[in-house]
């Protein structure tokens, strides 16, 4: 049996061939074709004039599913230069790299910035390859590109063939993905022995244990909370700052944990996890880390509802540990871009030249290690390329939140452009671009009114 895919443009075309043909279904923007009792060539003359893509049973896979694949990527490769199907493949291999013995390695090749960033600098070849009918399907590629990109490209100017073939032979990726896996290995092993990053502090691990039990009392919290002095002292500090304005002074606990709900109180242990971290850095670094990450935190929360992301816990965990593998870069010496915006593309590509891994993928590493659940894992590891995200509204949400709070304003040249159709498709589209400058703003404010305590 023979399966033949053909562009839906030419279905009526394919079809005067009906009385050969045995079933015809049609599969997103393609026509599928199957011929019983015909191999390759004989399925070759009968379309003779159609671009096409053909596979066999049982040659090339043993299902339908398998088969439409294998005749879609031969139909994408039909009339393409040799570059196109070397590059494909190169590309598709990463996407398969991840050894099931080796739990590290989907750390190491979740992501290739220094091929995003690389395609992001050519935005007219890009361009030409994602319009020409002959290249591959890279529709993914776009997805993980700035929207700023496309919405603001630079001049245009002509592009061949012949130009796109001479840049990609000369950026060598398969020697470059060959120096990120190398890099990204001695990374993690450089970073496997140091306790103190893989062991989460004994009194967070005991409230975060308890965040699944709505009916848990103050009391109990309380109870595990002043075991810790430094976690009592700083919930005190923070039910009695100005930000909630109380006319006198809270000093116990249990009425601290009331006052402020379970959720706020996991956040804080949370907050004391990071803070051992950020003692092994610079004061001033750490202070802008640890407020830029608290903002983010609670504009995840207040964002994700409208993104349909209905965990505001989880919302403000990944938002407050999504610059976690900026701290531990820095601890350590590594290339960290500036703190002025959010993480560029170039950015990541740099962190990953000079380590192997971004600082997404080295805070989900720490996190795993953590044994936190696998969504904030996920969500850590993808928040500037969110649709790789298995929860892609977390994602999303972190990812615009972190746009927020560095731009003070909803910048959509700064957004991903899966992010932003996501979020154009959401019920926070209808939110006005002065609600969210006004948000950011009394959010900042918060957070400082509450450090300042």
């Amino acid at each position: 049996m023979s399966i033949v895919v053909v562009p839906e443009r030419y279905a009526d075309k394919a079809l005067g061939y009906k009385r050969d043909v045995d079933t015809v279904v049609r599969m997103r923007d393609y026509l599928v074709i199957g011929l019983f009792n015909t191999q390759a060539d004989e399925a070759s003359a009968r379309f003779l004039s159609l671009p096409k893509g053909i596979a066999v049973h049982p040659q090339d896979g043993n299902d339908i599913e398998t088969l439409f694949i294998e005749a879609l990527e031969r139909l994408r490769f039909t009339g393409t230069s040799p570059w196109v199907k070397r590059l494909w493949d190169s590309i598709k291999d990463i996407k398969n790299y991840e050894c099931k013995d080796d739990q590290e390695s989907r750390f190491i090749s979740s992501t290739f910035y220094q091929f995003l960033a690389f395609l992001a600098a050519h935005p007219n070849e890009l361009q030409y390859m994602l319009e020409d009918q002959a290249s591959p399907d890279l529709s993914w590629v776009k997805e993980y590109i700035p929207f700023g990109i496309w919405s603001s490209p630079e001049s245009v100017r002509p592009v061949t063939q012949a130009d796109i073939t001479t840049l990609f032979h000369a950026w060598h990726y398969k020697e470059k993905m060959d120096a990120k896996r190398e890099k990204g290995k001695n990374t993690l092993r450089r970073f496997r022995n140091i306790e103190h990053l893989f062991t989460l502090p004994s009194i967070s691990q005991e409230i975060i244990d308890l965040a699944g039990d709505t009916l848990l009392a103050a009391s109990k919290m309380a109870g595990i909370i002043e075991k810790d002095p430094v976690l009592t002292s700083r919930i005190l500090k923070v039910v009695n700052s100005a930000f909630y304005g109380f006319h006198r002074q809270i000093d116990s606990v249990e009425q601290a944990v009331v006052i402020l709900g379970n959720d706020e109180v996991i956040n804080l242990a949370f907050s004391i996890a990071i803070h051992k971290v950020l003692e092994t850095i610079s004061p001033q670094a750490a202070k802008r880390l640890w407020e830029h990450s608290l903002v983010v935190a609670h504009l995840s929360q207040w964002l994700g509802p409208h993104l349909s992301c209905t965990n505001k816990q989880r919302s403000y965990t990944v938002g407050l540990l999504h610059d976690l593998g900026k701290i531990v870069f820095m601890q350590r010496g590594y290339f960290i871009g500036g703190f002025e915006g959010p993480a560029s593309l170039e950015d990541l590509a740099s962190e990953e030249r000079d380590s192997g891994i971004s600082h997404a993928e080295m805070g989900a590493y720490i996190a795993e290690r953590w044994n936190l659940p696998e969504a904030i894992v996920d969500g850590l590891m993808n928040h500037h390329l969110p649709s790789k995200a298995r929860n892609m509204s977390l994602a999303v949400t972190v990812h615009i939140a972190d746009v927020l709070a560095h731009c003070g304003r909803l910048d959509a040249s700064k957004i991903n452009t899966a992010a932003g159709k996501f979020f154009s498709e959401s019920k926070a589209a209808s939110i006005s671009r002065e609600t969210f400058s006004r948000t950011v703003e009394n959010v900042t404010q918060r957070v400082k009114t509450i450090l300042e305590a």
